[in-house]
């Protein structure tokens, strides 16, 4: 059975060209995982040829009637005077991004007949978003789009105290904008690109260059330059050929776009930093519990305890991955726990169950970032290694690599099932994004890793642990019943039909804000903390929260 996970939305900055044809519906990728914004319909004779400002539509009318935007033919030519106009246009547009600009705000100031029409996509990241066209007088279409994000978590946290559009009206906030327009030919795109590549470098000096910078399809990118001050701006020219051009025309976009630094931190946070590892202050604190209930001689204890530490020290980030440090603590796992398992096999059953939990947790650990000796399917000496041992693994077909099955965590469980160690193992699965296989959860929904998550959660809650473990299983929770509430908005449309979970969802909603509020009451300043924060704030706001325990088993 192969695992395809999308229980987070992926970091995506694509920015894929803009469709051609008349008033054809079109999509833009933008930061945002899979966040489409497909603005607008635009009637005819808004398409018509005329001089910015463009077309007239109030904000008031594109909230009642949302309206999708298409980016009609464009003059086969690049005119000094569209190059100057499209330059002038990108720049204005990035002087007036700066932080602090709410929604409210900007209604009040745009809301007058400036063409601004409100995006039919749903939200992701972002909490609003809005399109604007405009014809230049040679006949070119540029389109203009401005993205409203959630603020930043407060330190300390405090729980959103508005709901609906007031939050959003007060909260929310322009942190990205960009401006594009279509050319039918590479050498118009290329030629408009430069143009405005060096009326930016006027304004912003040099370009930093491309390097480091992480988006998707940027390697097509052609002439592409880009400045950081107080906001990150891009600029480039992709010539990829609409998904609807004919075979023999090429077509790109040229594009400008500017993000405040809250657009990065806020997709990041979500996608790439892995939000398991967000719960490693638990991992530790529970690998060290489990030592002293294994209650080994000292030497051994103590030999565990350091590998254990500097494996958990050097697999904090990925940059650490290839460190000669990390390599040699790696080429120690084997012998110790070889050590260290054959004395736990002599243990009375708790004392045992913890042995196999530390044990699961140092090799679980070691291999955290990628240890390619043991997950490559050239190199299975070392698994067969671990295999004598008593480790199992699993192949995974989509990162093509073995990974451990989990075998001691599961045995753990299994010794003792409502005792301390049993607690430890269902809160560290929980932790790293799993759900435990017990007998209790047979009859849930394999595929709806978030029943079980709900369940284990539950139960860990009624065994009364810590304020500072409860506040981190209530997060844990919220985000199960989240994952309701997205899946019934249609977040994941891959993964079922939403209306089998619209009729919990306000339920689910409830629960998942009850468990944030409980949890955000306890801690009020770690990252799970400003996560927590986040989801409260979109569920408040009532848009569709980020999934964390959604899977699809094909």
């Amino acid at each position: 059975m192969k695992l395809r996970v999308i229980h987070r939305r992926p970091l995506v900055w694509a920015f894929v060209v803009i469709a051609i044809v008349g008033a054809a519906v079109v999509t833009v990728r933008y930061a945002g995982g899979g966040h489409n914004v497909t603005a607008v319909t635009v009637a005819p004779a808004v398409v018509a040829k005329q001089p910015i400002p463009g077309p007239t539509v109030s904000l008031a009318q594109s909230e009642s009637e949302p309206v999708r935007i298409s980016v009609g033919q464009q003059s086969p030519n690049v005119s000094p005077e569209d190059e100057d106009t499209f330059s002038s246009l990108v720049e204005s547009e990035i002087s007036q991004l700066h932080e602090g600009t709410t929604l409210a705000q900007w209604i009040n100031l745009h809301a007058a007949n400036e063409g601004w029409t409100a995006s039919t996509d749903e939200n992701f990241f972002d909490c609003r978003t809005f399109v604007r066209t405009e014809i230049f007088p040679s006949g070119r279409q540029v389109m203009r789009i401005i993205y409203f994000y959630p603020p930043e978590a407060p330190t300390p946290v405090v729980f959103p105290t508005a709901a609906g559009q007031a939050l959003m009206d007060r909260t929310c906030t322009l942190a990205m904008i960009r401006v594009q327009t279509r050319t039918s030919a590479e050498q118009d795109g290329r030629a408009l690109a430069q143009a405005l590549q060096q009326h930016l470098a006027k304004k912003y000096g040099d370009s930093v260059g491309m390097k480091g910078a992480a988006f998707s399809g940027s390697a097509a990118w052609l002439d592409a330059a880009r400045w950081r001050n107080d906001s990150e701006i891009i600029s480039a020219y992709n010539p990829t050929q609409a998904a609807d051009a004919p075979d023999d025309t090429s077509a790109g976009t040229v594009f400008a776009f500017a993000r405040l630094p809250v657009v990065y931190e806020i997709e990041q946070n979500a996608c790439c930093r892995m939000k398991e590892f967000r719960y490693r202050s638990i991992e530790n604190a529970q690998f060290h519990r489990a030592l002293g209930i294994a209650a080994i001689e000292t030497s051994l204890t103590e030999r565990v305890a350091k590998l254990f530490e500097a494996l958990f020290r050097d697999t904090a980030s990925v940059e650490a991955a290839e460190s000669p440090e990390l390599q040699k603590s790696r080429a120690a796992v084997l012998p110790t726990l070889r050590d260290w398992l054959n004395t736990v096999s002599t243990l009375p059953p708790a004392r045992r169950a913890a042995g196999l939990y530390a044990a699961d947790r140092l090799l679980t650990v070691a291999s955290d970032t990628g240890w390619q000796n043991l997950s490559g399917k050239e190199t299975p000496e070392l698994r067969t290694a671990f295999g004598a041992i008593g480790a199992s693994f699993g192949y995974d077909e989509l990162g093509a690599s073995y990974c451990y099955a989990g075998d001691w965590l599961t045995q753990a469980r299994e010794l003792d099932p409502d005792g301390a160690v049993g607690q430890m193992a269902v809160l560290i699965a929980l932790a790293r994004g799993g759900a435990p296989i017990l007998d209790k959860n047979k009859s849930s929904d394999s595929n709806e890793t978030f029943r079980t998550v709900i369940v284990d959660g539950e139960w860990l809650l009624a065994k009364n642990p810590d304020p500072a473990t409860a506040a981190q299983i209530h997060f844990i929770l919220g985000d199960a019943f989240s994952d309701i509430v997205a899946l019934a908005g249609g977040a994941e449309p891959d993964y079922g039909d939403p209306a089998k979970y619209q009729p919990e969802a306000d339920s689910a909603r409830k629960k998942a804000l009850e468990h944030y509020r409980a949890g955000l009451a306890e801690d009020g300043t770690s990252e799970n903390a400003k996560d927590a924060w986040l989801q409260a704030w979109h569920l408040s706001a009532g848009l569709l929260p980020t999934t964390r325990y959604v899977y699809i088993y094909d």
